[in-house]
């Protein structure tokens, strides 16, 4: 019984948000049916063959929205807010991780990065100063995180222009990682599967969270420590 309630939550929750989800699906399913067509490497280059400067600045930038000092700080914001905004946000980060983690390092030890095939990969364009990864590649830990965190944001601030926004603006971090050639497109997609998963499961377990601690906020034990 309980299952099927946790079921029809879920399936309120993406109807609710139904805008940020089709865009999901639509890209989702493009990238899914590109892996399937076109051979990896050719699929790589072809992507990674319009570089421009402005594009080389965009994407360096936008891929620390999956760095886990991002996500920490970030997180750490909303205890202002309420810690329920926060427990939500650090454990959907945390939990994603270790998963990505377990993935990355026991069950895909042997999925290697862009970098371990530049040879077959000639005239690849490449974005100067980035350090570049050979192995661990599936799935990608960066679009993981930004799943994890900006999509989970937007149900926070329940608005479903802001998911739509966020989910959008994750998808963009994740084809940072492509931009920048440390991860093949399969592994951004495995990436945003595990983060939107999190961002739900967590959304979805703290709505039925019932506690008065958890909905103040930092903001509010200053305050009372500051007037007694």
């Amino acid at each position: 019984m309980c299952r099927g309630k946790s079921g029809i939550v879920m399936i309120r929750i993406i109807r609710d948000y139904s805008l940020g989800f089709v865009l999901y699906a639509i890209l989702l399913l493009t990238g899914l049916l590109l892996v399937t067509a076109v051979p990896r490497l050719e699929l790589h280059i072809l992507i990674n063959s319009g570089h421009t400067r402005s594009l080389d600045t965009f994407f360096s930038m936008l891929t620390f929205l999956g760095n886990g000092w991002f996500a920490v700080i970030f997180s750490m914001l909303f205890l202002f807010i309420r810690f329920r905004y926060f427990f939500m946000l650090i454990l959907s980060f945390i939990v994603s991780g270790l998963l990505a983690q377990f993935l990355k390092r026991i069950v895909f030890p042997e999925v290697l990065r862009p970098a371990a095939y530049l040879d077959q990969m000639p005239g690849l364009e490449l974005v100067p100063g980035i350090d570049l990864h050979h192995t661990l590649g599936f799935p990608s830990g960066h679009t993981t995180t930004a799943f994890a965190v900006l999509l989970l944001t937007g149900f926070i601030i329940r608005d479903k222009y802001a998911v739509f926004s966020l989910m959008l603006i994750a998808w963009l971090a994740g084809m940072s990682r492509v931009y920048l050639s440390q991860h093949f497109l399969i592994d951004v997609l495995g990436g945003s599967l595990l983060g939107v998963f999190s961002a739900l499961f967590f959304y979805w377990y703290f709505r039925k969270f019932k506690s008065a601690w958890i909905d103040r906020s930092l903001t509010d034990v200053i305050r009372r420590n500051t007037y007694k």
